[in-house]
């Protein structure tokens, strides 16, 4: 306790506590409901008030109008009853429809505002009361199932629903508005189970109404043509030789002539352009000319050599949906041929005769090449697209086969034991858009977000944009990695910190040892004592039974809920000042927190282009009245509870220390390759952060696809072999996306 609490503050924590003997503190207020049109509306009057503002002679008007929206509101989130609740949503409705025509943006701004909050919560209105319409207009009967069946759904609206929407929209602190969510999703898990096993559609429009409101998705990324452009843009065609079915082609890649993002609602659609040529000896022409009956004579005079020549636009689509990547290839030719001739020996006589009525060599080339010309012209582009369909179908269930590893169907994405489900993918000409609902795949805190975006959200910034509903994200990712093996083998930790230099890593500043025994604790206490510097410290944490949960207040700070908390710190000397206000033999005391609320604040500062640093501060620390402290000699056995008194001490000195213990810490081991982490936002009280990323001009923003295979078309008889270039980064990048 020397350590926690100096002498001199001592007396004054006894004073402030007074004869209560437990700390007290301010829970962390909750937001409400409404915080967004809450916002919006002290904007606008902040900017009523500012000094160079003209006067506006409407604001009186404003003011009392938007007030009325205010109680209205407020009179929602008091009410008791679905039916109470009925009468605010009309009034707030009407309010709304009244700011439709108003050609004024704030007005505009604060109406998107209350539609997005009125909006589910009408659709969960309606869907109440078609479930009490529906159990109303039954016909009577006397079975008893029956019976027992309409009232368990009268008593889940009227009762369980309508009592855990009252805990939630009434809940004054955070603590209390998770247990009210709680209570919501487990009204929701009981309502889908009874869907699950008895399909009724009120009760399924119901379940929709409770997840549109409380379970929406908390997952929102953005980004722009200067993210996916180095992703997405890759070249179709290579140079070099290619064999097909007997024929050798020379192709040369040409320029690329295009990328674009295409406008899509059903998943990421882009496309690629480049140019070609190809050059291929017709090996075999002489036998081809000889196989046609009137080309036999000429064959007889003349050796025929043919080459065709592609001059192509190789175009390929590519669509990301979340049921996997399609391909689809496209071209343009302009097919052309060189034929040349040269008289057969003993062929003389023929030649002269044919020269006679017209057909010399000039006139045989030509038709030769006129006929052959017309079937390279039908036929490659032809079968140019059939080989390019048949070796893209082969490449696209290549990448498949890696992509639904992740796409597992239903609009999941799923990686390790996260989820994204109602996966959304989208495209427009000048970005990406990619949305769903994050969760754990076997978490019991399954949560979406229970606030829409606020609106100064609404436009993204340059570069990626992930819009995340903190508090929903966190809780379910915290509450994933708590459930694995590693950590739930973890039954407490010993840190032993070290006086070391300023700057020193911190895997240097303190030693952790997993699941220490009390008696090897005791020694660790033993020797911090011998040490007799106060930065030598040995402390003991156990894991808590549940993982964190986190949410935003209505200061903008975020919020963590831990629970189960149990700490061992050293004991004072029983003959130092400290150990005498204790009153307490001991040499360990266990702090036991059933349940700690820690609100953070925190700021992320550039340090260079691409190095950031955050820092925090414990804004809060509370502690319910049931925290309390025991103290320890030589076991546990004889753990003895200290008084209140003592108790109460101990725990402020240690939230006191908790307190000043500053926060800051290095981003740049959180690396994503060819990206920087350019802001991120405070907590928006809805609970929804912004963070911000840009590219980095010192490195690639994934890592390189590999080089394209070129592909030909089968070949007809007579036509020429034309590369189409499988385009093989685009189904790689896909699968990296």
């Amino acid at each position: 306790m020397q350590r926690l609490v100096s002498t001199a503050v001592l007396a004054a924590i006894a004073v402030a506590l007074g004869t209560f003997g437990q700390p007290r503190a301010s829970a962390a207020p909750a937001p409400s409901t409404y915080a967004n049109v809450e916002k919006a509306i002290r904007d606008l009057n902040a900017a009523w008030s500012r000094p160079e503002v003209p006067k506006d002679p409407n604001a009186p008007g404003w003011g009392v109008f938007f007030d009325a929206m205010l109680g209205q509101l407020k009179a929602y989130t008091e009410a008791q009853t679905p039916e109470d609740r009925v009468g605010p949503l009309n009034q707030l409705y009407q309010m709304s429809a009244a700011l439709a025509p108003v050609p004024w943006q704030p007005a505009q701004t604060i109406r998107e505002e209350l539609r997005a909050w009125l909006r589910p919560r009408v659709q969960l209105a309606w869907a109440e009361r078609r479930i009490n319409e529906r159990l109303q207009g039954l016909p009577p009967t006397n079975d008893p199932a029956v019976q027992a069946n309409r009232q368990a759904w009268s008593t889940f609206v009227a009762g369980d629903l309508a009592q855990a929407l009252t805990k939630y929209h009434g809940a004054t602190t955070v603590g209390q508005r998770q247990e009210g969510l709680k209570a919501i999703h487990q009204a929701l898990t009981a309502l889908s189970q009874r869907n699950a096993a008895q399909p009724w559609q009120p009760s399924a429009d119901l379940q929709n109404a409770i997840s549109g409101l409380f379970n929406q998705p908390n997952l929102d990324i953005t980004a722009d043509l200067s993210i996916v452009q180095p992703l997405f843009d890759a070249p179709l065609v290579t140079t070099g030789p290619i064999f097909r079915k007997g024929y050798w082609s020379q192709v040369t890649a040409g320029p690329k002539t295009g990328f674009g993002l295409l406008p899509s609602d059903q998943g990421i659609v882009f496309y690629n352009k480049q140019m070609l040529q190809s050059t291929t000896p017709i090996t075999d022409f002489q036998n081809q000319v000889a196989s046609d009956q009137k080309g036999q004579r000429a064959a007889k005079m003349y050796q025929f050599t043919a080459t065709s020549l592609d001059s192509a636009e190789q175009t390929v689509y590519a669509t990301i949906s979340t049921s996997g990547l399609s391909l689809t290839p496209q071209a343009s030719h302009n097919v052309n041929a060189q034929i040349c001739s040269t008289p057969q020996p003993g062929g003389g006589l023929t030649r002269a005769i044919a020269g006679l009525v017209g057909y010399g060599q000039n006139r045989i080339t030509n038709e030769v090449y006129q006929n052959a010309l017309a079937q390279f012209q039908q036929r490659i582009p032809q079968e140019a697209q059939e080989e390019a369909m048949e070796r893209i179908a082969g490449e696209t269930a290549q990448r498949n086969a890696q992509i639904q590893r992740f796409l597992i169907g239903n609009d999941l994405l799923a990686i390790q034991e996260f989820l994204v489900s109602g996966l959304s993918l989208r495209s427009r000409p000048d970005a990406v858009y990619v949305g769903g609902l994050f969760q754990s795949r076997t978490g019991d805190t399954q949560r979406g977000a229970d606030a829409p975006q606020p609106t100064r959200f609404a436009a993204p910034d340059a570069g990626l944009t992930a819009d995340v509903h903190v508090g929903s994200v966190m809780t379910s990712a915290v509450d994933a990695l708590f459930r694995r093996p590693d950590v739930q083998a973890v039954e407490n930790l010993m840190i032993v910190t070290h006086d070391v230099p300023p700057g020193t890593p911190p895997a240097q500043a303190a030693t952790i040892t997993r699941n220490v025994d009390f008696p090897t604790y005791l020694k660790a206490v033993d020797e911090a004592r011998k040490a007799n510097n106060p930065k030598v410290q040995a402390l003991r944490i156990r894991r808590p039974s549940q993982p964190p949960e986190f949410a935003a207040d209505a200061r903008g700070f975020l919020v963590a809920i831990v629970k189960d908390v149990e700490i061992d710190v050293p004991a004072p000397d029983a003959n130092s000042q400290a150990g005498s206000a204790v009153g307490a033999n001991a040499k360990v005391l266990r702090i036991k927190l059933p349940q700690t609320e820690i609100a953070l604040s925190y700021k992320v500062e550039p340090l260079s282009a691409v190095s950031y640093h955050v820092t925090g501060k414990i804004e809060d620390l509370t502690v319910p009245p049931t925290a309390q402290v025991v103290a320890i000699r030589e076991s546990e056995a004889d753990a003895q509870p200290l008084n209140r008194f003592s108790g109460a001490l101990v725990i402020t000195a240690l939230l006191g220390r908790i307190r000043t213990q500053p926060i800051d810490a290095s981003l740049d081991n959180v690396r994503i390759p060819g990206l920087a982490i350019r802001s991120i936002s405070p907590v928006d009280p809805s609970g929804w952060v912004r963070v911000n990323l840009v590219r980095t001009i010192d490195q690639p923003a994934f890592a390189p696809a590999p080089q394209p295979v070129a592909a030909t078309p089968a070949q007809p008889a007579g036509s020429i072999p034309v590369q189409v270039q499988v385009p093989a980064q685009a189904a790689v990048v896909t699968y990296q996306q």
